[in-house]
């Protein structure tokens, strides 16, 4: 079976910080790449791309045989749906616009087993289709398995303290874009509005035992968060990232052309 222990991996202070590769193209040969380019996990953002529910069991199986860590972003929170991930084999699930500390414990139950949550079993690819494996495998899933909330409303950072007791939240993950047109500045992550709240979100996380987490992977904020507390980062999508590829290759081919 396979354990990632990414719940035990963003506490170990001995080794950096948890960098994890959102993927929104329904291909599993991007998840593959990631794996072999030295990813540790990759998000499977079901919320923002274009992978279906069929092609979730695919990626999680890629992620696997490429040694990486796949985590779970439903479209929206679903608990059958977090379910399934995780009994597919899913190292975590990662659950968008959580405002209270109910839909956070609507997280818990379905991803966590008993006593943390509700979770129902299941002979799924998890515990590899043996009924024997089953036992093992529920009594080591809520230790390994990660559970991100995010953080991306002026209502959810008010709830934060409550959201972050919930046991069973391992990541309060700031939504930037999203928190900052809620406060009326899209992207200006420099407000002193918005840099209240991402004290707010650390501070809770930390009184909590639990980390708070951010969408970058800008090296010098990177840099600046780690070094205030934060123990996971949500890097570039492969979209974008081919996009900055394709045009800094052309920009350079059409350098040479100009001086020929």
């Amino acid at each position: 079976m396979e354990f990632f222990k990414l719940r035990q991996r963003i506490h170990d202070r001995t080794r950096p910080p948890l960098v994890i590769f959102p993927i929104t193209l329904a291909d599993p040969a991007i998840v593959e790449i990631a794996g072999y380019a030295g990813a540790e996990a990759v998000l499977l953002d079901c919320e923002h791309g274009s992978i279906n529910p069929q092609a979730i069991r695919a990626m999680i199986s890629a992620a696997a045989a490429a040694g990486t860590a796949a985590v779970y972003r439903p479209r929206s929170f679903d608990a059958a749906a977090c379910r399934q991930a995780l009994d597919a084999g899913a190292a975590g699930c990662h659950v968008s616009h959580v405002d209270t500390a109910e839909q956070a414990r609507a997280a818990v139950d379905a991803c966590r087993y008993a006593p943390l949550g509700r979770r129902e079993m299941s002979l799924g690819r998890a515990v590899h289709y043996i009924r024997e494996n089953l036992k093992p495998y529920v009594q080591q899933a809520n230790d390994d398995q990660l559970l991100v909330v995010m953080i991306e409303t002026i209502k959810a950072v008010e709830n934060v303290d409550a959201i972050a007791a919930v046991p069973g939240i391992d990541v309060l993950h700031i939504g930037a874009a999203d928190l900052s047109h809620d406060m009326g500045h899209v992207c200006e992550y420099d407000t002193p509005r918005f840099q209240d709240a991402v004290d707010k979100v650390l501070a809770a996380a930390q009184n909590n035992g639990i980390t708070a987490g951010f969408p970058t992977d800008d090296p010098d904020l990177v840099a600046d968060l780690t070094r205030k507390g934060m123990r996971f980062f949500e890097a570039d999508t492969p979209d974008w990232l081919l996009r900055e590829v394709y045009a800094d290759r052309l920009a350079a081919l059409n350098a040479v052309f100009k001086k020929l």
